[in-house]
């Protein structure tokens, strides 16, 4: 199983932790204990889709921010400090799907600025845009791996047009949406677990 596959296949199985307006994050230690691994859950209630779509940009530093993805990382955020704080980790790797992989783009920056010496990478599965970001900083997320199929809506969204920036390196897939038997959009349909799965089978990472 490659790398990336079995990163979205966890991501989609491990058991999830709920603070605030039900914001999901899990954790798991591997390498005997010296990398951690950040998980962010997908979309899964109308409280998650509600920040998905208040995405008016807010200040945050340097940075603008969509304000719905500010608001949930921010209910997590000290969880998520405190458990990378809690050891001398060699490693972090943040991984998220969807709703939770612009959340994965905030916790990379937030980790990154406060443990620079530490070795973080992160991966975000068909994400939305989140940031508005200047050149000059955007060193912050040159570990940043976004993997987006081509016809997934959601990584198209918020647009371009409205200030938000795509960010990171970028692995397109391409799954099979007939895998879905639903009469529904093609860019609905590569959204889809199985699709991505099956888009991610097809690539060596």
């Amino acid at each position: 199983m490659n790398k990336l596959l079995e990163l979205f296949k966890t991501c989609l199985d491990i058991p999830y932790e709920c603070v605030g307006v039900d914001v999901n994050y899990a954790f798991k230690e591997c390498d005997k204990g010296k990398t951690l691994q950040i998980y962010f859950q997908c979309s899964n209630s109308r409280a998650d889709w509600f920040a998905n779509f208040f995405f008016p940009k807010k200040a945050y530093g340097l940075f603008k921010v969509h304000r719905g993805f500010y608001e949930c990382y921010y209910q997590c955020r000290n969880i998520i400090l405190d458990k990378v704080y809690s050891k001398d980790y060699e490693e972090v790797i943040i991984v998220g799907y969807s709703h939770g992989s612009a959340l994965v783009q905030l916790a990379l920056q937030d980790i990154v600025w406060h443990f620079p010496n530490l070795k973080v990478e992160a991966y975000a599965f068909e994400s939305p845009r989140c940031l508005k970001v200047p050149k000059r900083y955007r060193y912050y997320w040159d570990n940043l791996t976004r993997i987006e199929d081509n016809w997934d809506l959601v990584c198209h969204v918020p647009p371009k047009i409205f200030g938000f920036d795509d960010l990171g390196k970028l692995i397109k897939i391409n799954g099979n949406t007939n895998l879905i038997k639903k009469h529904i959009p093609k860019c609905i349909k590569s959204h889809y677990p199985q699709v991505v799965i099956n888009g991610l089978e097809k690539i060596e990472h």
